[in-house]
């Protein structure tokens, strides 16, 4: 599959510039363990941790808009083939009533899609972004070229399509692959359960990539150990998937090698959401939030166009005025 390209694109915002994690309002009561454990964690090392509010499911990766840059966000359409009947649509959350992220604004911050997409399938890696070709399958209504170059002018950059793994019915890349940075990519240890499906990946991927993959020494492989991929990463902090397998601490060992730098960190419990069918990543939503004095900014000119406005139909007495002052100036100091 080819790709398209842009002109010298930047560097895509990665997990490793991200300070903010959210999570769905549906988690605590579906994986209440994982749940506290998570918060604990990120609590114990200055990780901002917030809930959505109004959300239809816990998979929040696969609806929140995706942040490209400090404050750029791309939505899309969340209706994939697995949710698109009348039993699970239910299921589909309207991420334009999603509560708790006022900062998002349509037609301003967040760039509109029309494609279906699910976020799980997109990985950010550097410059480019890496996809399964169930994109195509979802859009079937659209060219593959055309499918192409909306992604590409969306999220101004470069996208590498992997073929899609037709066992595995949500066609999530980050089911496959992790960033770590530079130019090199993570790989799942694919080639334990299906040596013809890795090798496919990396053809692709060694094309684009440094690729280092992960592997298990244990007597018996454990079908759930393709989840240490879907580890979370926010700045330093690396959070990954205890199962309570033998392979735990070898993929602990093997991501902290991997990243030096990183503060890697076992999050017990998460089988919870592995048995579901996914993992850290596809039940959290981490970005790097917008400067919390520009809300501040924001509303201190809104409330001297108020008092503007308020002035123009009755003027203050002097009490009034240096009433209204004194709220101005406590917005623009911080104070409210």
């Amino acid at each position: 599959m080819e790709t398209k390209t842009t002109t010298n694109p930047a560097p895509l915002l990665a997990d490793a510039d991200t300070d903010t994690v959210y999570f769905s309002n549906y988690l605590p009561k579906e994986c209440p363990n994982l749940y506290k454990n998570l918060k604990q964690i990120l609590k114990d090392n200055g990780v901002e941790c917030r809930l959505l509010k109004y959300t239809k499911d816990y998979w929040c990766r696969d609806y929140m808009p995706i942040q490209t840059e400090d404050n750029r966000f791309v939505a899309y359409k969340y209706l994939p083939n697995y949710l698109n009947d009348a039993d699970n649509r239910k299921f589909i959350t309207n991420v334009k009533k999603v509560g708790n992220v006022d900062f998002l604004k349509w037609g301003d911050n967040v760039v509109d899609l029309d494609l279906i997409i699910d976020g799980g399938n997109v990985v950010k890696c550097g410059n480019k972004i890496v996809m399964t070709e169930k994109v195509f399958v979802e859009n079937c209504n659209v060219s593959h070229d055309k499918v192409i170059q909306m992604l590409t002018d969306a999220f101004q950059c470069e996208i590498v399509f992997i073929p899609w793994d037709r066992e595995e019915i949500y066609g999530h890349s980050d089911g496959v692959i992790h960033y770590l940075g530079g130019n090199r990519v993570l790989m799942t240890n694919y080639e334990q359960f299906d040596a013809d499906m890795a090798k496919k990946f990396r053809q692709v991927l060694d094309e684009h990539f440094d690729v280092v993959r992960l592997k298990y020494d244990v007597e018996h492989l454990d079908k759930n150990s393709w989840a240490y991929i879907n580890y979370l990463q926010i700045g330093k902090h690396v959070l990954v998937p205890q199962l309570g397998i033998h392979e735990d601490q070898q993929a602990l060992q093997q991501i902290q090698n991997y990243l030096p730098e990183c503060n890697v960190i076992g999050v017990p419990d998460a089988m919870e959401a592995v048995e579901k069918g996914g993992a850290l990543n596809c039940i959290s939503w981490n970005i790097k939030a917008p400067d919390a004095n520009q809300k501040f900014i924001e509303d201190y000119h809104k409330q001297a166009k108020r008092v503007v406005r308020e002035q123009q139909k009755q003027p203050f007495s002097i009490e009034e005025a240096r009433r209204q002052t004194e709220i101005i100036n406590g917005y623009y100091d911080g104070g409210k």
